[in-house]
């Protein structure tokens, strides 16, 4: 991927603040920034613009070839300056916090600014240290990962095809499998969703992608929300399959669910889906830029309603329409902004977000049908791709 020129604090502009970072690819600000893979952590900050790695000895070749970083400092080099600097005692090492104080010297950074997942005992070293440094929380470290570039739309469309192999997967699974006394059996032998799960996970695989937490989960099981499912699978029961894989060469998500029932539907189920399919494409029709993401939200609960399901969202036993209607999509399965009824945001241009509106309850199961759009002048364009049929003999 292009270098996400810009990044860093101020607009990309410089007032003496740093956003600083110690964390391996793991981290999705770290991978934002670097747009390279480490395995273990390291330091990295921004400083006048640029973009600046003190990279592991083992790292250093690498980073300097393969990431975004504008500048690559080599880690040994940067101990044995801060130890001649400070006249430590041979064979001792220098602390992050002293590196780091040497960095903010030579950058004349006045300011670190970290994020939450920063550690916690290097932040309290930094503060002993007597460096100026706060934590980030509003809007996040940065806070321009909300609109994705044309790169990062590919990336999670790329994500999202691993998701469609998963799911073209269970349609044929389904399809081969037959029904003894109410129990689907696939290859002669009881289809349960643990073996559907590594089914999807081979496929995700296939596709470059992991899907280790996927939900595949049948009957009263899908009304909680993120049960991922267990034990055989029963014919005339919904089965809800939520497929959420990262790609592994650039660490971005694809996020689908889609419902299906092998067998005979009843009336009732026919109706539960029908009807979540029609807010699912009331939601796709009302998102644009500037439609405020409440508003959304709202517009699928009312038609619920008006529909005749009704909801509840206390606990223990919430049903029908419960979670928020979706969220952004990226770095993480679950970004900022969240579609629920009290979000006061607007959709802008760039933004991707997963919309998947759901109905609920025991004894009927549930349905959930989820796609990720990104947000185009006047509307919205899918980059998520499956069948919706549903229903297989």
């Amino acid at each position: 991927m292009a270098k996400n020129d810009g990044v860093g604090n101020e607009g990309g502009g410089w007032s003496g603040f740093s956003s600083l970072l110690y964390a391996d690819a793991s981290d999705p600000d770290m991978r934002y920034l670097s747009q390279f893979s480490a395995f273990d952590p390291y330091l990295a900050l921004t400083a006048n613009g640029r973009k600046v790695a003190v990279a592991p000895h083992h790292e250093y070749g690498r980073m300097r070839s393969e990431s975004a970083f504008d500048e690559v400092l080599c880690l040994p080099d940067i101990e044995e300056e801060v130890s001649r600097r400070l006249q430590l005692a041979e064979g001792r090492k220098p602390s992050k916090s002293q590196i780091i104080r040497h960095l903010s010297d030579i950058y004349e950074i006045k300011e670190f600014i970290v994020g939450s997942r920063f550690p916690a005992g290097l932040y309290d070293e930094m503060q002993k240290a007597g460096l100026k440094v706060r934590i980030e929380n509003n809007g996040g470290l940065f806070p321009e990962r909300l609109c994705k570039s044309a790169e990062e739309i590919k990336a999670i469309r790329r994500a999202n095809r691993a998701s469609t192999a998963g799911f073209r997967l269970v349609a044929q699974t389904l399809a081969d499998s037959e029904i003894r006394k109410g129990i689907l059996y696939h290859e002669g032998r009881v289809l349960t969703s643990e073996r559907l799960r590594d089914k999807i996970q081979h496929a995700c695989l296939d596709a470059g992608a992991s899907a280790f937490h996927t939900i595949a989960a049948v009957g009263d099981q899908v009304c909680d929300n993120h049960c991922l499912g267990h034990g055989p699978i029963r014919a005339g029961e919904f089965i809800v399959v939520d497929i959420f894989p990262q790609r592994h060469e650039d660490g971005y998500w694809g996020d689908m669910t889609r419902t299906f029932l092998k067998g005979r539907a009843t009336d009732a189920q026919r109706h539960l889906m029908k009807t979540v399919r029609k807010a699912h494409r009331l939601a796709l029709g009302m998102i644009k830029p500037g439609v405020r993401l409440g508003r959304v939200h709202e517009a699928v609960e009312q038609f619920f309603a008006e529909e005749g399901y009704e909801s509840n969202s206390a606990q223990p036993e919430p049903r029908g329409f419960y979670h928020a209607l979706g969220h952004g999509v990226g770095l993480e399965i679950h970004e900022e902004p969240v579609m629920r009824k009290s979000s006061t945001i607007k959709f802008c241009e760039g933004m991707v977000m997963a919309v998947e509106p759901g109905l609920y309850y025991k004894g009927l199961g549930g349905v959930r049908i989820e796609d990720v759009v990104h947000l185009i002048p006047g509307g919205n364009k899918k980059i998520s791709s499956s069948s919706y049929a549903w229903e297989i003999r």
